[in-house]
């Protein structure tokens, strides 16, 4: 009994808050964002030209009722016109924080989280950093960017949770 309680005990102390895996989250789905970003783009241009409001008053097949094939179309442009705008500002809040870094801070982060190198050692020898460094670092920018990302604010965090020692 003691041991299963010590071990999620252990288990609780190895997951870290919602704020921080969020914050990596973002970083992480940036350059798939991008890419749907442009894919939806090109399908707004293809699929919905400039020039969308054409309202057909022929009659349709029943007699007494008219055709518009506006509201699907309208809807449907207005569905990706919302979804385009939403990831522009996703990825333009990512850009202005990794604008704000220094080059080795920006560099730390792309590593890590936008090529997926998932070796902490190789990464941190690799920005010319110790490698204790490099976790604070690391922990740093992500307690710095979920709180420009509005996930938490400072005094909610509770750096006995990140490993930290106050």
């Amino acid at each position: 009994m003691e041991t299963t309680e010590a071990a999620t005990d252990e288990k609780k102390k190895r997951v870290k808050p919602l704020w921080y895996r969020q914050t990596i989250r973002r970083f992480t789905t940036y350059t798939q964002d991008k890419l749907r970003l442009q894919i939806l783009i090109a399908q707004l241009e293809n699929e919905f030209p400039s020039n969308t409001a054409q309202i057909s008053l022929s009659p349709g097949r029943s007699i007494g009722k008219i055709g518009d094939q506006t509201g699907g179309y309208v809807d449907k442009r207005l569905e990706l016109e919302t979804e385009i705008r939403k990831l522009r500002l996703k990825i333009q809040e990512v850009d202005i924080i990794l604008g704000s870094l220094g080059s080795t801070e920006r560099k730390l982060i792309e590593l890590k989280y936008m090529q997926r190198f998932n070796k902490d050692l190789w990464i941190a020898g690799e920005i010319r950093m110790a490698i204790r460094t490099y976790y604070r670092v690391k922990d740093e920018l992500l307690v710095m960017a979920a709180q420009m990302f509005g996930y938490v604010k400072r005094e909610q965090i509770c750096f006995e949770e990140l490993g930290w020692k106050i």
